[in-house]
């Protein structure tokens, strides 16, 4: 099963910074948007969120720019569920120019469903559980991402200098 596709579009002018290209804050807002239609293809939408009292929490995400991205570049986010639990998704989105297949950027992030009426964490409805797990099935046949995991460090080799 191919990976879900979350995002697809062009990027905006209004994305492009002073540098000419696709700002840093933009990235993180498609791939917010690609969150927003990952959840809907687990069936959270609008209707579970009024009836069930839940919804979906950003706890933690991390970023990694690897290419630029030019005005009208045409791009599409993929979505790799890497790993759950009863209460949270670990996501990994991949943003893709659709014409060259380049890797633009990518971003790791670890959500949580909440219950609203408590604002605390709870456990994914019955029906929402059997259809993470199906997925997280499903994208087990694709590997890990190499970014994966990856902490924020400064990497270099040391010199007999050091």
């Amino acid at each position: 099963m191919d990976l879900n596709v979350v995002f697809k579009g062009n990027v905006r002018q209004e994305w492009i910074d002073y540098n000419g290209h696709m700002n840093d804050a933009c990235y993180v807002s498609v791939f917010s948007l690609g969150i927003d239609n990952f959840i809907l293809q687990l069936g959270m939408d609008e209707a579970y969120r009024s009836t069930q009292k839940c919804s979906i929490f950003t706890l933690q995400s991390m970023v990694h720019y690897l290419q630029e991205a030019s005005e009208n570049d045409p791009i599409n986010v993929t979505a790799q569920l890497l790993e759950h639990d009863e209460k949270k998704l670990r996501i990994f989105f991949t943003m893709y120019n659709t014409e060259s297949g380049d890797e633009l950027a990518a971003m790791e992030t670890l959500l949580m469903h909440i219950d609203m009426e408590s604002h605390r964490s709870a456990p994914f409805r019955p029906q929402i559980a059997t259809f993470v797990a199906e997925v997280a099935s499903n994208h087990a046949a694709h590997p890990v991402p190499s970014l994966a995991g990856r902490a924020i460090d400064l990497s270099r080799k040391k010199t007999s200098h050091q």
